[in-house]
């Protein structure tokens, strides 16, 4: 009977001693882990040389190269002014402006093509197939110095065109029908422009008359249908991968060449250079907070004042047959508890660093401009 008790009293303890290890161990260890991100691209507007721009190759075919019904939306930073834009018949009116995206190809499309660009502080859009097109102006002002969504929508059935800055409707027009991709093998005369997708800057650096964009992008994503057609609320987060999602730039890499795309189909590449080089990497995001650097810790309080003790002293009459001594076991078992406090501390902050460009003239009036073929 002794003997029982003994074990009994062994098997307590070393179970007790078990269940505080896995306490402080669970204690120690983080209640979760996500990526630290959280960048912007600066761009300078370095518009030579094939720098300061962000490319995708489109060909080969990549699920980025829409074409059909299409939703391209971002977020925007900028004190920009210059450039000029042409709404109406055309669709290159877009092309004088200073280029945010660039899916054009050198002459008339072949399927078609498309651009999006600021003009004198307003978003100008245009969608071109074959010799036909049509460009759209937006009439609010975003080179404010202040984070705005910007959103184009296209449907290739009816040609319909929108802009929206932040949610609301800014123009609206009807474009050619039909598909605008990028025709896959093309042959062309210009393979390190014509089959790709730019940001930031004039694919062709086809001169002066084409400015390059000047002042923050994040967050581009591009969609395989309208997903817009009358006013929405301005998203308060990042843009999220769902199943109209064809390609997501988050420019959250924060060193590198390489562009990441959420989808995973559709990677692109920084051409770092200028004077001042860029596009950089900054701090400077559209949501203060939204995606945290979640570092949580967990802290161990003792409770004070033991728990009850658990005290066994077993009895029997009559020694056991081999025993020498009749020892008293009497473990004491005092629990600690723990308590949980998770910190989460976001590395993303809000600090503008808007660098204007230095040194690049401005255009020229375009009456004493003379007639400029678009590339």
């Amino acid at each position: 009977m002794r003997h029982g008790v003994r074990l009994l009293v062994l098997l307590v303890c070393v179970a007790s001693g078990w269940l505080l290890a896995l306490m402080v161990g669970s204690a120690s260890r983080p209640l979760w882990a996500q990526s630290s991100g959280g960048y912007a691209l600066q761009f300078y507007g370095n518009g030579v040389s094939d720098i300061d721009r962000v490319k995708v190759r489109i060909d080969p075919q990549v699920p980025a190269d829409v074409g059909g019904d299409f939703t391209i939306e971002f977020w925007l930073k900028t004190t920009a002014t210059g450039g000029s834009c042409l709404p109406g018949s055309s669709g290159a009116g877009w092309i004088t402006g200073r280029t945010i995206i660039d899916r054009d190809v050198y002459g008339n499309g072949d399927y078609g093509d498309y651009g999006i660009s600021l003009a004198a502080g307003r978003i100008c859009f245009g969608v071109e197939r074959g010799a036909t097109g049509t460009t759209i102006y937006g009439s609010t002002n975003v080179a404010n110095g202040q984070w705005r969504h910007i959103a184009v929508t296209r449907s290739a059935s009816s040609g319909q065109m929108r802009i929206f800055v932040d949610g609301q409707l800014d123009a609206q027009g009807t474009g050619p029908t039909g598909d605008i991709s990028y025709r896959d093998g093309r042959a062309t005369a210009y393979p390190n422009s014509d089959p790709f997708l730019v940001f930031g800057a004039e694919k062709h650096d086809a001169g002066a008359a084409y400015p390059a964009y000047i002042g923050l992008l994040d967050d581009i994503r591009i969609s395989n249908g309208v997903r817009y057609t009358g006013a929405f609320t301005r998203p308060t987060a990042p843009h999220a991968v769902d199943g109209q999602t064809v390609a997501l730039y988050r420019f959250d890499e924060g060193s590198g060449t390489t562009i990441s795309d959420a989808t995973g189909g559709s990677p692109g590449v920084r051409q770092l250079g200028g004077s001042p080089a860029g596009p950089v990497y900054v701090a400077d995001i559209p949501f203060s907070g939204a995606l945290p650097s979640a570092t949580p810790t967990r802290t161990a309080t003792p409770i004070s004042g033991p728990l009850p003790s658990a005290t066994s002293t077993p009895t029997a009459s009559g020694p056991l047959p081999s025993a020498t001594s009749t020892p008293t076991a009497t473990p004491t078992m005092t629990s600690v508890a723990f308590t949980a406090t998770v910190t989460s501390t976001p590395t993303r902050t809000t600090n503008p660093t808007i660098t204007p460009i230095v040194g690049i003239p401005p255009l020229k009036p375009r009456a004493f401009l003379p007639f400029v073929q678009k590339p």
